[in-house]
């Protein structure tokens, strides 16, 4: 059932611009990370506070092995076109090929917003069919009380617009490549 989900993710994923890929630990997606080609810069920027985070952060250490420099987020100036930035997702919707991004602060938003390459991290278990399997998810995160969210967002796949002249331009409004990693 998972491998299923998995690739009509990718499907959907890819048909929209984006890249996904299967990996089975924080290790195996730190080394996809820092080989992708946004990464020769070899830096990373990633929300504040992000070590702290259950269990994303883990993967840090794994992506300073690579060499790899990572920065926090401070001002979206500073943040605005870094070449790669690094958060998670709540869920991934199969049907969409959509994740489900949610932070508290400005700060840990912009990582999704104005970076060019958008790494998201996702729990394979929270990999779900419909968009409507979501719903419980959302209602838990805009619950008042400690976990609430209030910014809360559906990404699929890099920012594109076409309001001029109709013409479809990929990264004007947001990064410009988008890879999500379905961590086992």
């Amino acid at each position: 059932m998972t491998t299923t989900l998995f690739s009509h993710f990718q499907q959907r994923l890819l048909a929209a611009g984006g890249e996904c890929v299967l990996v089975n630990d924080l290790r195996e997606a730190a080394h996809f990370i820092a080989s992708h080609p946004a990464l020769e810069a070899k830096n990373v920027v990633i929300p504040p506070h992000f070590e702290a985070r259950h269990p994303w952060g883990a993967i840090l250490p794994f992506l300073e092995e690579h060499a790899i420099q990572i920065r926090e987020a401070s001002s979206p100036a500073e943040v605005a076109d870094a070449p790669a930035g690094l958060s998670n997702a709540e869920v991934a919707i199969s049907e969409t090929g959509s994740v489900l991004l949610a932070e508290n602060t400005l700060k840990a938003r912009i990582v999704s917003m104005l970076t060019l390459t958008h790494f998201v991290l996702v729990r394979e278990a929270d990999l779900l069919p419909m968009l409507d399997d979501a719903g419980k998810r959302l209602q838990e995160l805009s619950r008042p009380g400690p976990e609430q969210r209030r910014y809360m967002s559906l990404v699929t796949g890099p920012s594109r617009t076409a309001d001029i002249e109709r013409t479809l331009t990929i990264g004007v409004q947001g990064p410009k490549a988008v890879c999500v990693l379905i961590v086992r």
